[in-house]
């Protein structure tokens, strides 16, 4: 939404508004404004909201409205003003004001005072006004997107109840002082289980900054946190060259590997517009380098790139740094993008929305990526929700997401619930709310706090096993692994290095969802992290494959538990090039023979049925007569053909590849060594292979890993 609502959000978003510490006009000053006139009111009104002072314009403006009551632009303005200060129940009145006084001018006044009746709990009237806002909207050239919105609000208001009356067994706790101060706290992020950062503007009293001096302005920094017993403690710059006086330094999270630091730094351009940008800074030799900003594909100059959240893909374990921007071809004024970082050439992809599962009409912030259930956590105002920005959940990566799942009550709230994250043991973690309870200066839901979570139903699962060559064909590893171990007499050795990957199921869609991939060592042994009521599968990679499907589920179980597997049995997949026996052609022919076919049907088409997941490259050879183009494209052809008769059996041809290599790769000598003819050896290099050049995988791999 492209209005004073983008506005709103970019206020909440990049933490640099100046209204968030600007005291309110004091007594003196407001004793002052009784002798100014209306008309200079009304300038300096739109002056303080120009510069960010929300707070000042709104003590202009109701001094305009105490004196001429009843002006429907005034009404709305403080209506929206109220609203960027996060005051639902006067924004709520003002809207509703200017709405009565003039619908059809301000619209879209009805719209925003349904969503402040939803911030303050009152979800059955707040239905009511959008269903007529919906009705009468119908027609502006902005319909679509706004019905859109409407029915996300409706449908959050009629889930309210149930996510209520379903509550989450979780507790949660304020933080105290030395995090939390009376202004806005953000952005934290848990180091460990015992260390966290976060960002927060350290300004002990109200105070009251001119805008004349900007470069006295407070700003906010990067801090720590250490938990002492039960209590967290912060209060203490982050170390390193990550803050610089007088910047906004923001947002900050390290890397999977604990070797790179992301976090943004933001100013305002010429038009007055927060702008915040990406930096990164490595660690070399243990030390902390200088931080470099992001390149501009991301970094757009134009918009504000901001709020990391660090995530590795599934294919190449490479790092994505998801983030936040208002950038266009977006889906609203806030989105999720996304870049991928490869190392080994220190560049950044093109960037890429998130699609769709993810971003809404309304606005996304604060994504937060757990690599454990590789999900996605982040806050959005388009998605249905109990009011304000809610926290949602969705697994996948890149631009593959499962159905947004909002994550509950008391997590969730009628108010602004954002920077949900998860600490490394898991059990706990922090997120971010303007709720009532908090320490506040201006009215009970200004400002943000950083709150503590703990489950306290919290389940620990994982699985482990082993796994084992199957040396004599292919096995149903749930009936016959105990026999064949028994009767091993301990002669089978593990297998080393064996690839298994673990699936999560996706409830709507049924699709494997990619988790994570483990390799074994000499014990075979392999181990992975569950979470609860999931349904999971098991898959081999490389040349290794089982072949019946390996379910579990953790489902029905509420306790923590380690499930132990009975040992898996895998097949072994040749590695070489296996000659197609009985393949003949005839002279300078490339058709396939009735015995050629049944020799394919015997074996390369029988073996791609029983192991539907390989994928095999089709060879033709020549010997060394004739001319080495022709012998080439002959070889193609032939090649081709028995990859197309493969394929009209119902082999699919991602799983197939042809290639006429000639006689470029001879396996036995074409003359003898007195360079006479050898008809032995040339009757050897005649000859059509296969080979297994890899297997396909359950989950669709996006083509950005690929760089």
């Amino acid at each position: 939404m492209k209005d004073f609502s983008h506005n709103i959000i970019l206020n909440i978003l990049v933490v640099i508004v100046i209204c968030a510490f600007c005291a309110p006009v004091n007594a003196q000053q407001k004793d002052a404004l009784k002798y100014l006139a209306p008309y200079q009111l009304k300038n300096f009104g739109k002056n303080a909201e120009r510069s960010g002072d929300v707070f000042t314009a709104i003590d202009y403006y109701e001094e305009f409205h105490s004196r001429k009551p009843g002006n429907p632009a005034v009404l709305y303005k403080l209506g929206e003003l109220y609203h960027a200060s996060r005051n639902y129940e006067k924004a709520r009145d003002y809207y509703q004001k200017a709405f009565k006084k003039s619908p059809k001018k301000y619209k879209k006044a009805q719209f925003y005072y349904a969503q402040m009746l939803k911030s303050t709990g009152e979800y059955d009237k707040a239905i009511e006004e959008f269903d007529e806002f919906r009705r009468a909207y119908r027609g502006e050239k902005d319909y679509k997107e706004y019905r859109k919105l409407v029915r996300s609000e409706v449908e959050g208001c009629e889930a309210a109840l149930k996510i209520y009356n379903d509550p989450l067994n979780i507790n949660i706790e304020n933080l105290n002082t030395t995090i939390n101060g009376k202004h806005v706290d953000v952005a934290p992020f848990p180091v460990s289980d015992k260390k966290l950062v976060y960002t927060s503007l350290k300004v002990d009293t109200t105070k009251f900054f001119s805008q004349e001096n900007p470069e006295d302005l407070p700003v906010r920094q990067l801090y720590v946190a250490e938990k002492e017993g039960a209590d967290w403690n912060g209060g203490k710059k982050l170390p390193g060259p990550f803050n610089i006086d007088g910047v906004e330094t923001v947002n900050g999270v390290y890397s999977k590997d604990r070797n790179r630091f992301y976090f943004c730094r933001c100013v305002k351009n010429w038009q007055n517009k927060p702008i915040c940008a990406i930096y990164v800074s490595r660690k070399v030799d243990g030390e902390w380098q200088e931080p470099e900003k992001l390149p501009p594909h991301v970094n757009d100059p134009n918009y504000t790139s901001t709020q990391p959240a660090i995530g590795v893909t599934a294919k190449y374990n490479r790092e994505v740094i998801y983030f936040v921007s208002d950038r266009p071809d977006g889906r609203g004024g806030m989105d999720l993008w996304y870049t991928i970082y490869k190392e080994s050439k220190d560049e950044y992809s093109n960037i890429r929305n998130l699609g769709l599962r993810v971003n809404t009409p309304g606005d996304e912030l604060s994504p937060f990526y757990d690599y454990e259930s590789r999900s996605l956590f982040f806050s959005s105002t388009g998605h249905a929700g109990l009011g304000g920005f809610d926290i949602y959940e969705v697994t996948g990566q890149l631009r593959k997401w499962t159905k947004s799942k909002n994550i509950g009550y008391p997590l969730n709230s009628s108010f602004d619930d954002l920077y949900y994250s998860i600490s490394p043991g898991r059990e706990d973690g922090f997120f971010v709310s303007n709720r009532p309870g908090g320490y506040t200066y201006r009215h009970e839901t200004c400002c943000d706090d950083i709150y503590y979570y703990k489950r306290l139903d919290f389940v620990k699962l994982d699985v482990k096993g082993q796994i084992f060559p199957a040396e004599k064909g292919v096995f149903n590893w749930a009936k016959e692994s105990e026999t064949l171990l028994s009767n091993s007499n301990d002669s089978v050795a593990p297998l080393e290095g064996a690839i298994l990957a673990l699936y999560m199921i996706d409830e709507e869609s049924e699709e494997p969802i990619f988790i994570a991939r483990d390799t074994t060592e000499a014990d075979g042994a392999y181990h992975f992290n569950l979470l609860p009521e999931k349904d999971y599968t098991f898959e081999m990679e490389g040349f290794q494959y089982f072949n019946e499907d390996i379910h579990i589920s953790t489902k029905m179980i509420n306790f923590s538990y380690t499930i132990e597997m009975p040992p898996i049995w895998v097949n072994i997949l040749p590695k070489q090039p296996i000659v197609l026996e009985n393949i003949y052609y005839e002279f300078n022919k490339a058709e396939l023979s009735d015995l050629a076919l049944e020799s394919i049907d015997k074996t390369l088409l029988a073996m791609m049925n029983e192991i539907p997941n390989i994928i095999v490259e089709v060879s033709s050879h020549t010997d060394s007569v004739g001319n080495k183009k022709y012998n080439k494209e002959l070889s193609q052809e032939r090649a081709e053909n028995v990859v197309n008769y493969l394929i009209n059996k119902g082999i699919s041809s991602e799983r197939l590849v042809a290639r006429g290599y000639g006689s470029e790769h001879p396996v036995a000598p074409n003359s003898n060594p007195d360079g006479s003819d050898n008809p032995a050896g040339r009757e050897k290099n005649r000859r059509t292979e296969f080979k297994i050049i890899g297997t396909t995988t359950s989950v669709n791999y996006d083509e950005d890993e690929e760089f």
